[in-house]
């Protein structure tokens, strides 16, 4: 069986609004600033194996896709609005453990909730963004797994204890009821 990659679902313009990056974007134009947050979320999905929607209002982008494939944008269309796509794909995935959705509106994030899906504010998403991709960690064989957190005292302590009854009952049958 395949690992399933994650499945972010981000609040496009609610990400430019709220990252002083986009916002420094948008000031030149709001295509710049769009394409910025394309490129960036197309760079996080390599890293990470992750599949992204975004999602922005409006019906202006023609086609814009990250070079990567691993970003799919829409558009809304009048009279939906973006809020109204991700509530859409949220509903259809109700308590997925592989979506996720970016976003600091408090509707969505409401939304998202009450179907048992993860959210993350724009804020903590951008410094996801910022830090370095995890390590993958090897595989550990069974007897590794085994030796690799040593018992604590209070662990030590309840298998002595398991030890010496069962020394104690074994020693003399007629303790254990034995005839």
């Amino acid at each position: 069986m395949s690992p399933r990659f994650e499945h972010l679902l981000v609040d496009g313009y609610n990400l430019i609004k709220t990252s002083p990056f986009f916002r420094h974007c948008e000031a030149t134009s709001l295509q710049r600033a769009r394409q910025a947050l394309v490129q960036a979320l197309g760079s996080y999905a390599r890293q990470r194996g992750a599949r992204i929607t975004l999602f922005f209002d409006g019906d202006t982008g023609k086609g814009e896709q990250s070079s990567s494939g691993l970003v799919q944008v829409i558009f809304s269309r009048p009279p939906l609005k973006a809020d109204d796509l991700i509530k859409d794909a949220v509903q259809q995935r109700h308590g997925a453990r592989d979506l996720r959705v970016i976003s600091s509106d408090r509707e969505i994030r409401r939304f998202a909730q009450r179907h048992r899906v993860r959210v993350t504010g724009t804020g903590a998403f951008e410094q996801e963004m910022a830090q370095p991709p995890p390590q993958p960690q090897p595989a550990l064989s069974a007897e590794e797994k085994w030796h690799e957190a040593p018992l604590d005292e209070a662990q030590i302590a309840e298998w002595e204890r398991i030890f010496q009854r069962g020394k104690r009952i074994f020693k003399d049958p007629e303790e254990r009821g034995g005839k």
